[in-house]
This record gives C-alpha cells, structure tokens and sequence, in this order.
C-alpha cells in the first residue's frame, strides 16, 4: 500500500514554513514525533491503539510506505492549509481498477451522520477515463509533481518512533468484531475520564510526596512554595490524582501566565490521563468546549475534567461568566501564583473553588502586602516550602558559583539618581505606595532603569569574557536600553554566535532560536524578560544579569533558568551586574532620602545573602556583598 497524508502543523510550523528559517524536513519530522508522542501520553482507547500497532506492523513488514504531503503556500507565506483530497486506488494483478473520490472521514459523524458522498469507478466499466486519470494524478502526487504540493518521504525519526508502537505478534483479529456476547470492546471503553493517576515511569521524589501530604492534609487548601526547577507541575499533578479519587470526581482548572506554560501542562497532564480543554486566543475557540465540560461534569457524564488557561483568560469576563455554573468538588491550580495578586486578578478568584493550590517559588508579592495577604486569605498560607539549597543537595538542581560585580555611577547618573530619590522619599513619607500612587511607581521605574541602564555595565561585560571563542550557552538578561550594546558587544566586536530572544520574535522563532541554543550553534542568547519564567533552558551554563532586579521574584526565576540539569553540565556560573551609587550621592544631600534608600538596601542584601550563601564560592560572593553593606553603613546586617 502506499498513502500519502498530512502532517498536522501546529501555527509555529506554519510560521517556519512561512519564514524558511528552519528546514521544510525537519519541521514535518517535529510535527509528526509531536503527534506519535500525544498518541502514547493520550491514554487511548484500545480500538485507537489497535490501529496505530496494525499501521506499524505494515511499515515494519514493508507492506505499507507512507509519504507526506504540505501545500507550498505554507512555505510562501499564504493562508494556513493541509492536504486534505480523499481519494484512493485498489489494483489487482490483472490490472483492474477501483477508483474512489469522496468526502467523508471514516468516523459515524462522517458516514451516518452527516450529509456525505463518494464516488466510485471501475477500469472495466469506464467510458470517459475517470479511472486513469486518477491512477495518472496519484502516481504525479507519488512522484513530488503535482502543482501546489510538495511530498517528501516519511521521516526517518518518525518512522523509528512508530515502530515502537509495533505489536509483538501479527493482528490477527479486528477488536471492533462482535464477542460472543454481542458487545464489543469499543462499546465497553469507558470515556468518564476516571482513568488518571500517576505515570509508571515517575517515582516521585520524597519532597514531592511530602508537599502533597502537606496540602492534602490542609483539606486540599495552601501555597507550595518550591524553588524553580524542582518539579512543582508533577508534584501538583499527583496532588490532583490523590484528590480525584478520595473525592471520586474533580474539576481542575489550572492558570498559568503564559500561552507556553498551557502547552507545557496540557502535556503533562496527558501523562497522567488527563484530558485537557485548552483555553486561550479567542474566546470562540473555547468558550463552548469549557461550556460542554461543565455540563457533563455536573451531569455525572463525567468524573475528572481539565480546563487550562492562562492568567488573563482566567480573569476575564468569559471565564468568570462560564465557571460559577460548576457543580460539585472542584479545585483551582494557579502556576506562578503571585501574577494574581494583582488588584484585578486578586478580585477574580472565584469562590465555586472548593480546593485551591498556588504554586510559586516566591509567592510573596515585592512592595505589595495587600496583594500577598490577598493570595493567603484565598489560597490559603504557605503549606510546604522546598528551598534552593534543599533542590541543590537532594541534586534536583545544578550547583552553582555567583559572583556579584559592582558597577559604580557616572557623575550625571548619580545626580540623577539622587533626585529620583529624593521625591520618592518625599512620596514614601506621605504614607504612598506604588499600588496606590501611579507617581511614585512611575519615579521607582525611573530610579530603576537609571541603575539597570548604568553605562558602565557594558565595559565591565567586556572585561568579564576573556575568551570569546570557547564560550557556549550563555544567557545574557537586559533591559530594552541595553540590548543593542550587548549584541553589538558580543556579535560584532567579540565575534560571539549571538541571537536576540525578546517579545519581537514569534513563538516559532523563539523555539527554533531555543533548539539552536541546545545544539550549540548559538553560543549565546541575549534576552529581555522572556527567560523569566516558564521557559526551560537547561542547556544553559553561565548568565550575565545587567538588568539586576529589585525584586527577588524576577531574580529567582532568572537563576531557576540556568540550574535545570543537563547531560553534561556539571555546574553553572552566575555573574550579577550590581550598580551601586556612592554614599555621598544622599547621605550628604539628603538624610532623609539615604534612609529611605537604606531600607531598600537592607531588603536586596537578604537577597545577596540568600544567593551566596547557596553558592560553592560563598565566602568569596560575600566579599563582595560586604563591599555593598559598607557602604551604606549595614555591617551589621
């Protein structure tokens, strides 16, 4: 037999297709590993697998070759599109003919249901030549000529990945045949959605058990507060599973902030048995699905169902309209929990949520109490902690050296600096707060980029890299300000394989921009933010942070990017850019205003602690951490 299908592009393919910056092949080949993989994590029903083992047993017995088939206006920038023509040849060794032309899909929708036809011809019986025309426009399709097309041979990956769904013994038997009994297989499968738990292949470490003994012992309420990289999507799945069946039936929604991070946890989720309703873009691509699953879960059609979302989904008016017609055991799981501590996210926490999880490994909101307490009254405190140093030592993370550098101002930035402090002390003794007051967050942003866009970080990144041609996975983390100077830096000056990774390149040029970076062929990717978080890089083995944050929260994640474990990768180095202005700028100008900056000090030093002391080269970071306390008179801190 030979077939010619299609693959199914997921947008980033098309857009690769579109831009050519990835070849035609090797996306058909990560289209085709992507859909056999879901086809193993999708807990399928035995008629599915059936099939998939019939259709790698005919490959493996070279009874079937398979080619694939991509409209070329994907290549060319056109509308999105697949190879979708029904049409099919059966010879036999006389050389009759039976040709085929229709439109349904072999589904009951297709072939009772709906309103469908197909044509059939015999070569025997064939006045106007319908027949050889077929057999003449399959074997141009076959032979990669037919306009509008390009059909490439099945690829090699792929079909090593397909055969591992090959059955030990020859199909002998249809399973969707009648028993004796008259009933068949497919009919007795049940599609509840009760068929969840925890993978074979996952041994839960004893943290991950501890948390969810933690949480469920809190009646299934709290924070898990656990360092970025030690698993907290599996030890909340298996936190669902434990839940669904003591309960006997779960609705979970889990929000998660970015688009990404709900392709992440619907894959996860996949493994467990879970199957995911995703909810993003367009409310029209969702809307009814979420409806659909609400109804038959209060229904008892259903016993578990998962909806994922993102944050801004999750608190908008659809979702809102749509959740509070749940009926029964229901849990809310909110991935980087702090993003809704804002005021419009802290005001959309529905209270259908009999069960609620925030997952966080810095869920306490900077500068922002409110916020922080909001989360706790909903979610609940902080149930089970999982530090850093605790993810080092059990070997869930790599090990690390930190080496602070200290960047002083020029002249014009202290001035500047000490102005924008002096008004936000003024503001911060009036009683204001930067939730609050619009003009005090706008001089904190201010003073901030000040420090982030110190001219001087660029030369002292310059003196850091003293040997351009051996350097290989490096992240480099700035602010808009920056970015241009350190690509110039790097790519034109030190001759270093360099790659912007901002908001300005498309999901599908990040991922393909993400994939070099593993390979090695980027040495090094500079970006602004969008390592922040969820975005896993555990190729990763050094990273320069000019853009140094106030706030930990953006900090930690930074470093959770560069310890994920690798092949290979003993350790990773780390080197935070830290401006600094001189203790004359304020002390002598403003007293008040010292103070003020004095108090924010002493908040980043239990930082600069933390971070040393989990270093291997603690003593000598704290060396430079001193240098800071000095300077604003915090020995004793």
């Amino acid at each position: 037999m030979r077939l010619v299908a299609s693959p199914w592009l997921e947008p980033d393919d098309i857009e690769a297709f579109q831009r050519g910056y990835v070849a035609r092949e090797n996306i058909i080949e990560r289209a085709i590993l992507r859909q056999l993989e879901e086809q193993q994590l999708f807990a399928l029903s035995p008629i599915a697998q059936h099939r998939l083992e019939c259709i790698a047993w005919l490959v493996a017995e070279e009874r079937l070759d398979i080619k694939v088939a991509c409209p070329v206006r994907q290549r060319l920038g056109g509308a999105p599109g697949i190879y979708h023509e029904k049409i099919g040849l059966f010879l036999d060794s006389s050389g009759d003919c039976v040709a085929f032309t229709g439109s349904p899909n072999e589904t009951v929708g297709g072939l009772v249901d709906n309103f469908e036809s197909i044509d059939v011809y015999v070569s025997w019986d064939d006045p106007h030549g319908r027949v050889e025309r077929k057999r003449t426009n399959f074997q141009r399709l076959w032979d990669n000529v037919t306009p509008g097309l390009e059909v490439v041979q099945f690829p090699v990956a792929a079909r090593r990945r397909l055969l591992q769904f090959r059955p030990r013994t020859r199909p002998e038997r249809d399973p969707e045949v009648l028993t004796p009994g008259g009933s068949s297989p497919s009919r007795r499968h049940s599609f509840r959605g009760s068929d969840i738990g925890v993978p074979p292949d996952i041994q839960l470490r004893r943290y991950q058990e501890a948390a969810c003994d933690a949480w469920m012992s809190n009646q299934g309420r709290g924070l898990l507060t656990m360092a970025t990289g030690s698993g907290k999507t599996v030890t909340a799945l298996a936190s669902v599973v434990r839940l669904a069946k003591e309960q006997g039936k779960l609705f979970v929604v889990v929000a998660v902030p970015f688009q990404h991070l709900v392709d992440q946890w619907a894959y996860e989720s996949r493994r467990f048995g879970l199957q995911p309703v995703l909810a993003y873009h367009s409310r029209d691509e969702w809307e009814s699905r979420v409806g659909s699953r609400i109804l038959d879960y209060n229904h008892g059609n259903r016993d578990n169902a998962l909806v994922v979302t993102t944050h801004d989904t999750f608190i908008g008016d659809a979702m809102q309209k749509i959740l509070p017609a749940l009926r029964g055991p229901a849990l809310l799981v909110a991935d980087e929990v702090h993003h809704l501590g804002a005021r419009q996210g802290r005001n959309s926490l529905p209270e259908v949520f009999s069960y609620r999880m925030g997952l966080s490994a810095t869920p306490q909101r900077w500068f922002d109490d409110e916020g922080t307490a909001a989360l706790e009254d909903y979610f609940g405190r902080t149930v089970f902690e999982f530090s850093l140093k605790e993810a080092i030592a059990e070997g869930c993370l790599s090990k690390y050296y930190y080496h602070p550098v200290l960047v002083d101002l020029t002249p014009s930035e202290v001035e500047q600096y000490g102005t924008l402090t002096r008004k936000i002390a003024r503001l911060f003794g009036r009683g204001a707060t930067p939730d609050d007051d619009d003009a005090l967050g706008h001089l904190l942003r201010r003073r901030a980029e000040t420090l982030n866009n110190a001219v001087n970080k660029i030369s002292a990144l310059a003196g850091l890299i003293q040997d351009a041609e051996r350097m290989h996975h490096a992240l480099f983390y700035c602010v808009p300000g920056q970015i241009d100077e350190v690509t110039r830096l790097l790519g034109n000056s030190l001759g270093i394989r360099t790659h912007r990774f901002t908001v300005d390149e498309s999901a599908g040029e990040r991922r393909a921009l993400l994939e070099s970076f593993a390979r090695g062929e980027l040495q090094a990717l500079v970006a602004i933010r969008c390592l922040d978080e969820g975005v896993d890089v555990p190729a990763a083995q050094v990273a320069y942070l000019l853009a140094s944050s106030g706030n930990p929260r953006e900090f930690i994640q930074r470093r959770g990017r560069i310890l994920r474990k690798a092949a290979g990768k003993d350790h990773a180095v780390i080197y935070d850019m830290i401006t600094v202005p001189p203790l004359s700028a304020l002390h002598k100008q403003d007293p008040g205003a010292f103070n003020v900056e004095r108090r924010i000090v002493k908040k980043e030093l239990v930082r600069f602690r933390e971070f040393a002391d989990c270093a291997e080269n603690r003593f000598q970071a704290s060396q430079a951490i001193w240098e800071v306390a000095k300077r604003y008179n915090l020995l004793d801190f």
